[in-house]
């Protein structure tokens, strides 16, 4: 069993304590959530607002959330700490030109020594697409898209593209292949055909209980098996809370990944947050 952590809200500097801590304790993974800015107001619904996956009660663009950019942050994490996963989770990627995308996470590849995972979604809030001019009505055209450039801009060498959502002469991003995984989200139907097509791997959206997550399992699994691939496809899913108990329940079940909020085992405002973070690494039977 490797067990990450999930963090939103947290100010830049926080988000890099805690990758310390975390890399010191032995925990598999950080993964950062994204939004660009935060509406004065908006009307727009989470997907999973109102579900059981939504157990998380952070709001998600109030302006009382501390926002960051992920992958600046994730990159001043990845330049202090060794073995640490670091992932967006997940980066808006409609809301950018893929190619912009490209440069950016080639970057902070290198300076991760190949540890950033990219985790992409489609958007929800049509607030934050208003203000940046995006088409809010393309965003899974654009993702798509964008996925694929980005794959192309990060093997090495020239990438164009003659029509669809994105349109550009012959460019190079870098002359050497820098692998990236991508990992996309969402528990849809669509989506989780999507992340299976498009993507190396998936990361849930919400907190599912472990029932909802053995169903959304299976239909993955369901997904891989139809669409016949050949390679490796790893699933991440949040697990409620950080109880050992509960833990033990996922791993029967034969979960590989799971992912723990923050806020369940590193209290943000306690001074003694990297000890607490300790403990429940402990606690988890994290060597």
């Amino acid at each position: 069993m490797r067990i990450g952590i999930s963090a939103y809200g947290l100010a830049a500097g926080d988000v890099i304590a805690l990758a310390r801590d975390a890399d010191a304790a032995g925990f598999d993974s950080l993964w950062i959530g994204e939004h660009v800015l935060a509406p004065r107001a908006y009307q727009t619904s989470h997907p999973q607002a109102g579900s059981h996956f939504q157990q998380h009660t952070t709001p998600h663009a109030d302006a009382s959330v501390r926002l960051v950019d992920p992958l600046p942050t994730l990159a001043a994490a990845g330049a202090l700490t060794d073995r640490i996963t670091l992932a967006t989770g997940v980066y808006v990627a409609p809301l950018r030109h893929p190619l912009q995308i490209a440069r950016s996470v080639c970057t902070v590849q290198e300076i991760c020594s190949g540890r950033l995972i990219l985790g992409v979604g489609a958007g929800w809030l049509t607030e934050e697409f208003a203000a940046l001019d995006a088409p809010f009505a393309a965003r899974f055209r654009r993702m798509e898209a964008g996925v694929d450039i980005v794959r192309d801009a990060l093997a090495g060498g020239w990438v164009a593209r003659s029509s669809g959502e994105y349109v550009f002469d012959a460019v190079q991003i870098t002359n050497t292949a820098t692998p990236v995984p991508l990992v996309l989200g969402g528990n849809t139907e669509k989506a989780i055909r999507r992340s299976v097509r498009l993507g190396d791997g998936w990361f849930s959206s919400g907190t599912p209980t472990l029932e909802e997550a053995v169903g959304l399992r299976a239909r993955i699994v369901a997904e891989v098996d139809g669409q016949h691939r050949d390679a490796p496809f790893r699933t991440w899913f949040r697990m409620p809370g950080a109880d050992p108990a509960e833990l033990r329940r996922w791993t029967d079940e034969g979960f590989d990944d799971v992912v723990v909020w923050a806020s369940s085992v590193w209290p943000v405002d306690n001074p003694h947050r990297r000890e607490i973070l300790a403990e429940h690494a402990a606690q988890l039977g994290i060597a």
